[in-house]
Parts: C-alpha cells; structure tokens; sequence
C-alpha cells in the first residue's frame, strides 16, 4: 500500500483517536502525555475526542499514535495518507529508529530486509561519524573503526529520552554492552556506534502538518537530572513559524542554528526521496554539535522522530496560539520534564504524579508569541 501527502483535512473524517501501540503503564507519564495530545488534537481539529483505540478500525477517524506505524497498522486504521494521523508510516520497522542514520561497515556480516546502504553513505554527509551493525562482530568492527576507547558511544536504536546509552571507554565496556543485549534485539534493531562529542548541543529541527495548517520550528534541547542522577531528557525550547522547512531555511537564523537546519532538511530529503512509500505529517529531527575527541567541532543528524514525542506538546501549543492568533507569525514554546519539582504558575501541565518507572515527575508547556 502506498501512501500518499494531502495537505487538507480530509471531510469523512468525524472523531480523533489516541492509538496505543507501545506498552507502557497505564497510569504512567507516557499514557497520560498522550491523552492530553489527542485531546488537543481534537481541539485543533474541531472534532471530538472518541478515546484510546487499540487494534481498532478507524476509517472515520484521526488517529495520534503513540509510535511510528508500520504499513499493516496503517491499513488496518483506515489511514491512506498523512492527512489522517499525527506521526509517520514506515515501510520497513528500522526505518523508524536511529539504525537508519549510520552506514553498515564494510563487508558487513548482517543487513535488514529494505536497507539501502547508497543511502546510509549519503547520509554520512548530515551526520556524525558512525556505524549501525545487526550482530556483536560489526559492531567490534565498527568501534575499532571509529577509534576505539573513548572514542564511541553505543545505542539502542530504539532508545528514547537518552537512555540506551553507553559511553565505551574501553573495549571491555562494548563487551558488556553487547552482552546485556539479547541476540534478538541486535538482528532486528542492530546497534549504532557513534563518534561521542563533548561539548554537547542537541538542537530540535522539525515540521508538524495538521489540518492543512504548517509549522516548522528550531530549537535546543535541555537535560535533567533523573531520581538515580543520571542526566536525561528535561525538555525543549522552540522558536516556530508558521510555514515548512523549507521556509524556515530562508530566515535569518544564527550561525549554530542555520547548520542544524540545513543539516536536517538534507537528511530529510534524501530519505524521502530513497523511501517514496514513507507517510510523515510529523518529522522531528535531532541534530547535534559538539567536539569529537580530536578536538574537532562535529554537527549531524542524531536519529529522527516521526510520531509523537517530547516536542510535540510544544508543537501543538504553538499551533493553538497560531489559531487563536491570525496575525502572530512567530512562537516561543517550550516543554519541561522535571522529577522531583513542580511546575511554575501559568504553565500548562500535562502529567503531575508518581509514575510507576520515574516516580516523581511533572511535564509542561509554555507557550508565547515572539
């Protein structure tokens, strides 16, 4: 099934459903995110809110999943183009995770069915350096490749928040790494080993298309300490424009900033135009800068985003306040995901509790014109 982009609403469309794909608690932080996101969806869209539908038919529906769909899942909802949902629709899983940003290294053992390494090496170009491999002896090619200890961080492609993280400062710590994984996820995920940066900023480059209506946005990415200390993600701060990607090229946009975005529309282009089948209202795109452990400034594309995510209540703040405000053409928004703090009066909170894998944690938005 091919899917194709149609930039209007489509008129048979009568509700908006929160799809549940990922197992996650029901009364955790992530369910709850994502409730709030329906429903704001559903206020955007002037249609009402039907709830969670899980391995439903939703041909009448606007559906927000809770992660990238795969061509079955988006048959079985009644969704034949972007039109019809917030996130993507991807013809093979590895597209949807960081394993597509990294070439394989040469004379790889293993591949995954629709891998296209022409690609992964035009990619290398809007990245940093690094490898995705599919078994245990790749990846110790690769951490060799790329330098050895101290030089490469490890990943679990499907990793979210910056956790699935390991910095290898010898080679003992790849075998570790490697041996917690279960052959499983390695075949089917892969890992990624990446050039590790110091100095580390990660900016936010992406376009979210609801309804007809555009937004492209850049901006910089914070971090936050977790209840066992460790710095994960604490949320983002964008700066919004009505309009696309492309658009948003066209400002003037400080030094740092313009090279993410740049960056980012490149990586953007090349893998729609290798993966035609793909179907994205949403394409968020992590970018990073930072030195590389010769001393030399690096900026490339983490991974991509194209489902709901932790800019996302920013992005739909944004398109609230644009829709409320004709005349407005710019948005500072920013979300904030604190454990063991509250948040600030005025904010928007979206989840406040004890969550069952966290403990303590708010998550809000902010949003104001520019």
């Amino acid at each position: 099934m091919a899917l194709m982009a149609t930039p209007a609403l489509p008129a048979q469309l009568r509700q908006v459903y929160a799809v549940a794909m990922r197992d996650v608690p029901a009364n955790g932080h992530e369910r709850a995110t994502h409730e709030w996101l329906a429903r704001t969806v559903a206020r955007l869209l002037r249609l009402p809110y039907a709830g969670s539908a899980v391995n439903a038919q939703t041909v009448d529906a606007y559906c927000v999943p809770d992660d990238t769909l795969d061509l079955a899942s988006a048959q079985r909802l009644g969704i034949t183009d972007s039109s019809h949902l917030l996130g993507g629709v991807v013809p093979f899983a590895f597209l949807a995770t960081k394993a597509v940003v990294h070439p394989l290294v040469p004379g790889a053992q293993v591949a995954v069915m629709g891998w296209n390494e022409a690609l992964a090496q035009e990619l290398a170009d809007d990245t940093l350096p690094g490898y995705t491999a599919f078994c245990a002896s790749d990846a110790r090619r690769a951490f060799a490749l790329l330098g050895g200890a101290g030089r490469v961080r490890l990943k679990l492609p499907t990793g979210v928040g910056g956790r699935g993280q390991w910095w290898l400062r010898d080679e003992a710590t790849l075998h570790q790494a490697l041996a917690s994984l279960p052959d499983e996820y390695v075949a089917r995920h892969g890992v990624v080993l990446e050039a590790n940066l110091v100095q580390l900023v990660t900016f936010s480059v992406g376009e979210v298309e609801i309804g007809g209506q555009s937004i492209a946005y850049h901006g910089t990415q914070t971090t936050t300490a977790d209840r066992e200390g460790r710095q994960v993600y604490g949320g983002s701060d964008l700066d919004v424009l009505r309009g696309t990607l492309d658009q948003l090229l066209e400002q003037e946009l400080p030094p740092a900033q313009a090279e993410a975005v740049r960056a980012a529309l490149a990586f953007d282009r090349k893998l729609r135009s290798a993966y035609p089948q793909l179907c994205l209202s949403r394409r968020n795109y992590d970018v990073a800068r930072g030195i590389d452990s010769d001393g030399r400034a690096r900026c490339g594309v983490l991974e991509q985003s194209w489902r709901i995510g932790g800019a996302t209540p920013a992005e739909l703040g944004a398109l609230e306040l644009f829709a409320r405000e004709p005349d407005v053409a710019r948005v500072h928004a920013a979300t904030r995901e604190l454990h063991g703090q509250s948040a600030p009066p005025g904010a928007q909170v979206y989840f406040s509790g004890d969550d069952p894998r966290l403990g303590p944690l708010v998550k809000y938005l902010t949003v104001t014109a520019a």
